[in-house]
């Protein structure tokens, strides 16, 4: 697994530290210690006490939640310069997800301790957390607001919206995946996109898909999504 990038670019990205002095940078810098997953590693399992913020350098981490039967959620996907285990970090409780690479990814982790050292030390770090903790609290709001009052039609509508972006095509992950992303399981998201296909809406390709309607994905989904006039 080869990785040609400098972690200390993704810190400087990241919301807790972007904008800070190069001083400062690099005594966050200092704090931080370099992992690597193999594609399908788990970073932490849900219900361990992990010691502190894990930040993508470069890959992805799959954020999941699994019910008593077995199904999967997902909660979000790190990509470069975003943070996982934030909340286990600053209270010291066990992780509230599961954290899985979903390619070979590097991170690099900051100790609870450390975390702690740089906020008192250096207030505007201290700022930047409590505006990013805010805006997850509102995404993770949302999405439950999605699971309890939005049909799985509805749903799919926006994971294939978001996926593809301003593209006519959106690729898709593993209906697994894709169902951990809608709040269903596997069998149920390929039906909803068999009846999206039906309906004239989209065209299946393998893992492809080809946005016929991008209107009728957007009333399905009930928001207006870039790519649009």
């Amino acid at each position: 697994m080869k990785h040609n990038v400098n972690p200390a670019l993704a810190l400087a990205r990241h919301a807790f530290f972007a904008g800070l002095d190069a001083d400062v940078l690099d005594a966050v810098v200092r704090w931080a210690v370099l992992r690597l997953y193999e594609k399908g590693a788990f970073v932490y399992v849900e219900g361990e006490t992990v010691p502190g913020i894990y930040i993508v350098v470069s890959g992805t981490v799959r954020l999941f939640r699994t019910s008593e039967d077995g199904r999967e959620q997902d909660l979000f996907h790190a990509a470069a310069s975003e943070s996982l285990n934030d909340a286990s970090a600053f209270d010291g409780k066990p992780t509230i997800a599961t954290a899985q690479a979903i390619e070979p990814t590097m991170l690099v982790l900051i100790s609870r301790d450390a975390l702690a050292a740089l906020m008192r030390d250096h207030p505007q770090i201290a700022s930047a957390v409590i505006r990013e903790m805010a805006a997850r609290l509102r995404d993770l709001a949302r999405l439950a607001g999605d699971l309890s009052l939005r049909r799985v039609i509805s749903r799919m509508a926006g994971v294939l919206l978001r996926l593809a972006g301003t593209r006519p095509l959106a690729d898709l992950p593993t209906r697994n995946e894709v169902a951990a992303m809608v709040g269903t399981v596997r069998e149920v998201a390929t039906r909803t996109l068999r009846q999206l296909e039906a309906a004239g809406v989209l065209r299946l390709e393998g893992r492809s898909v080809s946005i016929l309607d991008r209107g009728q994905l957007e009333r399905l989904s009930g928001e207006r999504w870039p790519g649009t006039s």
